[in-house]
């Protein structure tokens, strides 16, 4: 831009002439202007922009646009762009036509496209446009060629070519006829919108593509497909008005067939019970084989054990074309007779020998036989009794409900826990859900490793009691006069209830994780040191005996068994389970939830804790690192995870309301955070990273 020039900006051209005008004190007229970018109002108010000229004093040319100047903007009806008459027409017919300085020098006509509209100045020669490939143009009511001049007054009509590609589709049935699947691809109508175009002697219409998407096919169309194809069971009328609908591409199921319904296979019944009749106990120091521990006599000689049950037919089926579809043929099986059995007339199975009945299917056959000694298949319910021996055991079916299995050694349990207790002095292995339950795994090393947190707490707040009481003592013996002594246990009571509120629910904890209790010297110290400590804290009244050296033996005593339980080694008594609800799992090695999760459950473990689907609601303490696929709830369920000082927990999701702790420090989590690494940096500090 040179010396006397302006650059100025309106919403259009018209108006920045007008500002142009009155910034440098003349009359439009008199003005030389040069369009850098025409208005456009854009799109939904998308894209919108002002006009922008550069104005200078016409003095280099000779004269200016006077009153005979012949500018008049073209008119029209409109149609892809529509030429309709305005105040910047006549403006930029003024301000662009060349020879601006003087009424008597002829210049040429001119046309532009500004915001949709074709705009015509006047002159000579007059302006040319050209229609292009994209666009038919009118003049006058008249189809133009397609290069056509024009001058102002004229009534031009721009209309968009239209440009139209059907869609293609494909009707095919499944090879067992029993889907007819449309495999969509719409079409599309193609037209072009005008552009925005600079002034000029020559215009050639510039379009913008504008592509809409149309079905693949009519209703009509798609009927006489399936009559063609003898499509005539299951059609789908709402899967037919959607694809005629569609502008998508896809593939939309329009008819199904109804499957043939299978028979019911051959199968064997047997009329034996699985209740344990015997249980062999077994001593400290020996080992037990499953098939061996569990001697059950319920069959006498001459007794009905199994029947056979033949194999039913099926129901047929149809195709989407009406054709019958025969059900598959039932697979039958063999009843075979075992040790101690015999088989009569291949339908019946009575038993030879006294001593339990066992089935095992193998390919086709069901073998029943009779054993002395072998592992409990099915449930462990009412007919069963609870289960309790030194060794291990392996039960193929469920525990149910009030039930309670206990062992020296691994326990694994091929169904449900459902509102039972199972305790192992090795690992469990649950094959299903655990709901409602208990398991400890690692015996009493898992008593030791449940009660290391609760002695932890403990064992932070009884010195914040002690040192809180000692100073009052202090207090009240600078008193010069004193009316009465000090009552040291009130004083407790008061601190109790307004400072140190969580030491009477940290006692009564430990007493109910303690309780029924039997081992060696140090099980029975932790036991005692439980009971004291809910003694000790069960009410107002009982804090009114606590002194300054029951309170010091007592914070002692927290302190010592909390060391000890810290050493208890971490190998062995793990637990594995696909999926647990409202249950509380503890064992002194690793705990292991390889399905959907834990809801409501309380881990506590030793080792690791190792969570691949989502813990909602509850608590995790674990002494190693805690790995969680997703922590809490979108609903804002209260959850913790809590690790021993320099471990790590590591979340690949955390909803709010969850808590991080790592040794004392804790750390709220309030916003969603994914992929999280909690762990303590070389300060101390409680630190969120990600992995």
């Amino acid at each position: 831009m040179t010396s006397g020039e302006i650059r100025v900006e309106g919403r259009n051209v018209a108006e920045a002439i007008q500002q142009a005008a009155a910034i440098l004190e003349v009359l439009p007229e008199e003005l030389e202007v040069e369009i850098v970018q025409p208005a456009s109002q854009g799109f939904l108010g998308l894209g919108r922009r002002p006009a922008v000229i550069i104005a200078r004093l016409a003095g280099t040319f000779p004269g200016a646009a006077g009153e005979d100047e012949n500018v008049t903007p073209a008119t029209g009806k409109g149609g892809a762009g529509s030429v309709t008459g305005g105040p910047d027409a006549g403006a930029v017919a003024g301000g662009m036509a060349p020879g601006l300085g003087g009424v008597d020098e002829e210049r040429p006509g001119y046309a532009w496209v500004e915001g949709g509209r074709v705009m015509v100045g006047d002159g000579e020669p007059p302006a040319t446009i050209i229609a292009g490939e994209h666009f038919d143009l009118y003049v006058n009511g008249q189809h133009a060629p397609s290069e056509i001049t024009v001058r102002a007054g004229d009534t031009i009509e721009v209309q968009s070519r239209v440009e139209v590609v059907k869609g293609q589709w494909k009707l095919a049935v499944s090879s067992d006829g029993l889907a007819a699947r449309l495999t969509l691809k719409p079409g599309y109508q193609r037209t072009w919108r005008l552009k925005d175009q600079f002034p000029a002697g020559r215009l050639q219409l510039e379009g913008e593509e504008v592509v809409q998407a149309l079905p693949a096919l009519t209703r009509e169309d798609l009927l006489a497909e399936l009559k063609r194809q003898q499509v005539v069971f299951g059609v789908d009328e709402e899967a037919v008005r959607q694809a005629c609908a569609s502008t998508e591409a896809g593939e939309i199921v329009v008819a199904r067939g109804q499957p043939p319904q299978p028979g019911e296979d051959g199968r064997v019944e047997c009329l034996f019970s699985t209740a344990v009749a015997d249980r062999v106990e077994v001593g400290e120091e020996e080992r037990v084989d499953y098939r061996e521990m569990m001697v059950r006599t319920s069959a006498a000689i001459g007794d009905l054990l199994a029947v056979k049950v033949p194999p039913r037919p099926g129901k047929p089926g149809k195709t989407v074309t009406g054709k019958v579809i025969s059900p598959p043929e039932p697979r039958d099986v063999e009843l075979v007779a075992g040790k101690g059995t015999e088989v009569i007339d291949g339908l019946r199975c009575i038993a030879r020998e006294e001593g339990r009945p066992q089935l095992r299917q193998l390919r086709g056959r069901a073998l029943i036989d009779i054993i002395p000694v072998l592992l409990h298949q099915g449930d462990v319910d009412l007919s069963s009794g609870n289960l309790k021996f030194k060794g291990g055991i392996h039960i193929t079916g469920n525990v149910t409900e009030t039930m309670q299995v206990a062992a020296s050694q691994d326990v694994e349990i091929g169904g449900d826990v459902t509102q039972a207790t199972v305790n192992a002095g090795g690992s469990i292995f649950v094959g299903s859900n655990c709901i409602g339950s208990t398991l400890v795994a690692g015996g009493l090393n898992s008593v030791y490793q449940s009660a290391e947190p609760i002695l932890s707490d403990l064992a932070s707040q009884l010195p914040l009691l002690q040192a809180a009481l000692h100073q009052l003592e202090k207090g009240a013996s600078r008193q010069r006069y004193q009316v009465r002594p000090l009552d040291t246990g009130y004083m407790v009571s008061i601190l109790v209830e307004n400072k140190f509120q969580k030491l009477p629910s940290l006692a009564g904890k430990l007493e109910q994780l303690t309780k029924g209790i039997q081992g060696g010297p140090q099980e029975q110290k932790l036991v005692q040191l439980a009971r004291e400590l809910a003694q000790s804290f069960r009410n107002p009244a009982a804090m009114q005996g606590l002194g300054s050296s029951i309170l010091a033996r007592l914070v002692n005593g927290v302190q010592e068994m909390a060391a000890y339980c810290r050493e208890i080694p971490q190998d062995g008594g793990h637990i594995t389970l696909s999926y647990a609800l409202n249950s509380k799992l503890q064992a002194s090695g690793q705990v292991k939830v390889t399905g959907r999760g834990c809801f409501n459950t309380e881990i506590i473990a030793g080792g690791k804790v190792e969570i691949h689907g989502v813990f909602r609601g509850g608590s995790i303490y674990a002494g190693d690192e805690v790995y969680v696929q997703e922590m809490g709830s979108s609903g804002g369920a209260r959850t913790l995870i809590r690790v021993a000082e320099g471990k790590v927990i590591k979340a690949g999701r955390i909803w709010p309301n969850s808590t991080l702790q790592v040794g004392k420090r804790v750390r709220q989590i309030d916003t969603e955070v994914n992929q999280v690494m909690a762990y303590l940096n070389s300060e101390g500090d409680l630190v969120l990273g990600t992995f």
